[in-house]
């Protein structure tokens, strides 16, 4: 490099004194760097080498930061995206639902009111020929008698009025027809509110051509009442319920071998002792329990009266779960190969269907697609009526889900949780499934009319929605303990909690 104040004079040092700016030899003797201390370039070279490697490493990391923030946010945002699609595809489900709803219960209405009018209308019409006949009548005689006054010849009006009758003057009452009524009402807002999980205007005054308001078509529920309320264990916590007898339920606790009946002050009223944990345990009479237990690959009825243990039949290689009692007769068993959370292709973990007396009927493995529909499945639940059957399936430790089959035990949908719900026609991989936000359903049960009441493990809450898992109320909100069992006795609920606490509400 040539100094640009001495041309043809080549840079050979650094003067430190001016910021290190690069001299000649001349520039070094003149009178502006009189006395200036001065370095070689190679030295200035190695220093600004030295301090920029620091930097380097600075830059580099603060580069690996914010590519690792852009794969975050870029991230976020597809999840964000899928979000959407999946909550915009929830809500037109809803949509048409309450589409469908609505054409049905308005093609239901019109037809009935069709019918009804079509029965007045033949009503009114034999009253408006009553009365076309009676007038002619009437004409008639009044006619008679006007021929009779006008004749001359007495001889003919004595003969003409032999023939004349008295005529019936009384008006007959004439049938009511039925009224064409659609009573007055709005629909229920909060309702569309559980449905979309959203706020919604309320609905006024939907109206018809002649101003008559929609009809209302959802009943008010009832929130639940705290009846009572106990300490059913002080070391252990409550995992597991069923009914036992009129206002008494059977209670199991955490690796406690033992069932106790209780009534609903906690009063102990009888205790069952095994050599075995407990696990599932439907009444199937008044005198008899089914259950299993986690290392017994059997299925075990318990005389209560006697205390006796049987073995119904095997389970041969797999360990139930859980079995529960159809109304049929009929016994749903879930069913594994190993007690952990990895599947392969050979991995059997399935709900059978069988007999009372353990003759398989049915079993469900795989999804209309091949794919498998369980990881851990744990509780099963039939629906009063016996279309549905519900199982959750623990997909790690931290998680589950509700599965929902029907009676042929081919997928019907999947509840994941927080309003998410899979039909049985979605591709759907239950064995990488985990969820953006935990969830887990603890236990469930069908209430009488064929809702789903449900303890999820991370709200602390006890929830219900209906059987095509439609969202419809938090019955109990967030709890002080999680709630772990739950079951029905007529029409009190029952539930189990975490501190070993059992409370029992009112539900209607």
């Amino acid at each position: 490099m040539e100094c640009e104040e001495h041309p043809g004079s080549p840079m050979i040092s650094v003067c430190i004194t001016c910021d290190t700016t690069l001299v000649c030899v001349d520039c070094m003797t003149d009178t502006l760097h009189n006395g200036h201390v001065f370095k070689k370039p190679k030295t200035i070279s190695n220093e600004i080498k030295t301090e920029l490697k620091t930097k380097v490493t600075e830059v580099y990391k603060l580069e690996i930061d914010l590519e690792s923030e852009l794969k975050e946010f870029e991230t976020l945002k597809t999840q964000q995206d899928k979000i959407l699609i999946e909550r915009t595809t929830s809500i037109e489900t809803g949509q048409k639902v309450l589409i469908n709803a609505v054409n049905e219960m308005t093609n239901t209405f019109k037809s009935e009111y069709n019918n009804q009018k079509k029965n007045n209308c033949n009503e009114l019409q034999d009253v408006i020929n009553d009365i076309s006949t009676e007038l002619k009548n009437v004409r008639q005689h009044r006619e008679k008698v006007k021929r009779i006054i006008d004749q001359t010849d007495d001889l003919a009006v004595v003969h003409d009025s032999r023939d004349l009758k008295d005529f019936d003057g009384q008006r007959k009452p004439h049938p009511q027809h039925a009224a064409i009524k659609f009573p007055p009402g709005k629909l229920d807002s909060d309702q569309l509110k559980l449905v979309f999980e959203g706020k919604a205007a309320e609905i006024k005054a939907l109206t018809t051509l002649q101003g008559v308001q929609a009809g209302t078509v959802i009943r008010q529920r009832k929130e639940p009442v705290l009846e009572s309320t106990f300490k059913h264990s002080k070391s252990s916590f409550v995992t597991g319920m069923c009914y036992g007898s009129y206002e008494k339920s059977w209670v199991k606790c955490h690796d406690e071998k033992e069932l106790i009946l209780i009534d609903k002050h906690g009063h102990v009223d009888k205790t069952v002792p095994f050599d075995f944990s407990v696990r599932g345990m439907p009444t199937v009479s008044d005198d008899t329990l089914l259950l299993c237990g986690g290392d017994n690959r059997n299925i075990k009825q318990i005389l209560l009266s006697s205390g006796k243990v049987t073995t119904v039949f095997s389970t041969g290689k797999l360990y139930p779960q859980y079995v529960c009692t159809a109304p049929s007769g009929d016994l749903y068993v879930t069913l594994t190969d190993k007690h952990d959370y990895n599947t392969t292709a050979d991995s059997e973990r399935i709900l059978i269907q069988y007999s009372p007396k353990g003759r398989e009927k049915g079993r469900a493995r795989f999804d209309k697609r091949g794919d498998v529909l369980f990881v851990g499945p744990s509780t099963v639940m039939i629906s009063n009526t016996g279309d549905v059957i519900g199982v959750t399936n623990d997909t790690d430790k931290l998680n589950s889900h509700l599965v929902l089959l029907n009676t042929d035990l081919t997928l019907r949908l999947r509840y994941l949780g927080n309003g998410k719900v899979v039909s049985g026609e979605e591709k759907f991989d239950t064995t990488t499934y985990k969820p953006e936000t935990k969830y887990a359903i603890n236990d469930f049960i069908f209430d009488s009319f064929d809702n789903i009441i449900f303890c999820e493990v991370y709200s602390k809450c006890v929830q219900l929605m209906s059987k095509d898992c439609v969202p419809l109320a938090t019955l109990l909100p967030k709890q002080e303990y999680i709630p772990m069992s739950i079951t029905m006795n007529g029409d009190r609920m029952w539930i189990g909690f975490l501190d070993g606490t059992v409370k029992i509400y009112q539900y209607k």
